[in-house]
């Protein structure tokens, strides 16, 4: 059996002997560990889609939550995408690897439920789709804690 060629030559060092390592970033306690940070940041691009078709849903169908106002007469463009800062602030914070991401997902999804709030006794209908979009964002931030690092315990704590 003949031996396999040799790796690229991009792949080496100058000298041309081994292969170069990447730099890995140390992840430090309360960080979540790369999969769990991809499975955040679909799960919360998947709050701020849900929440944008509430909001195309509302304008077709003519009904206006509190956040966006009616058509003739639209809320303060802050207002109206008040639904979407938790979304957008958790996006940017998982991409930027912060700590303790489920539990800013979950202040996150009860800032969620305090805006679906609003459209109870209104539209219970659209409210119920806000409560139930709010209510898998809270889920998945507790799901993961799952992949949240802890401070490593030392043998004389236990």
């Amino acid at each position: 059996m003949s031996p396999l060629p040799p790796p690229p030559a991009s792949v080496l060092d100058p000298v041309g002997t081994t292969e170069r390592a990447e730099p890995r970033v140390a992840l430090r306690a309360g960080q979540l560990t790369p999969a769990w940070r991809v499975v955040y940041i679909v799960g919360w691009v998947g709050v701020l889609l849900g929440f944008a078709a509430v909001a195309k849903s509302s304008r077709t169908m003519g009904l206006s939550t509190w956040w966006l106002g009616a058509s003739a007469e639209p809320r303060f463009v802050v207002v109206q995408v008040l639904p979407f800062l938790p979304g957008v602030v958790l996006v940017v914070a998982s991409a930027r690897n912060a700590r303790f991401l489920p539990f800013l997902g979950m202040i996150g999804a009860l800032l969620l439920a305090a805006v679906a709030t609003g459209d109870l006794g209104r539209f219970d209908r659209l409210a119920l789709v806000e409560f139930a979009i709010a209510a898998a964002a809270f889920v998945l931030s507790v799901a993961c804690f799952a992949g949240m690092l802890q401070k490593e315990r030392s043998a004389s704590s236990n």
